[in-house]
């Protein structure tokens, strides 16, 4: 149940900063549990691939969100805009 909840809370964060990425994750963690119930089916092994690469999943949605959230916390309190700063020094701002 627990997991459920820190996948929802995960998509929703990250939704808000960067749809297509959540989207993506998202799809790639219901595909893993798709495949963990089918390796359940079959046998007990079967289902530790899936189990894994969803935890996987997980950690890099939980991980993006706290990204998020230091990002905006950062500009609405602080005045520092890191997203725009790590924009910058990767040089992804330029469009030459």
């Amino acid at each position: 149940m627990l997991d459920q909840v820190v996948y929802v809370a995960a998509v929703t964060v990250l939704g808000v900063l960067e749809q297509a990425l959540s989207a993506f994750l998202g799809f790639l963690y219901i595909y893993g549990r798709y495949q963990y119930f089918h390796g359940y089916a079959e046998s007990a092994q079967g289902r530790l691939a899936p189990l894994y690469f969803t935890a996987k999943v997980q950690w890099v949605l939980i991980g993006l969100s706290a990204l998020g959230v230091l990002c905006c916390v950062s500009r609405v309190y602080l005045g520092v805009d890191l997203l725009g700063y790590m924009s910058e020094v990767l040089g992804l701002n330029q469009l030459e």
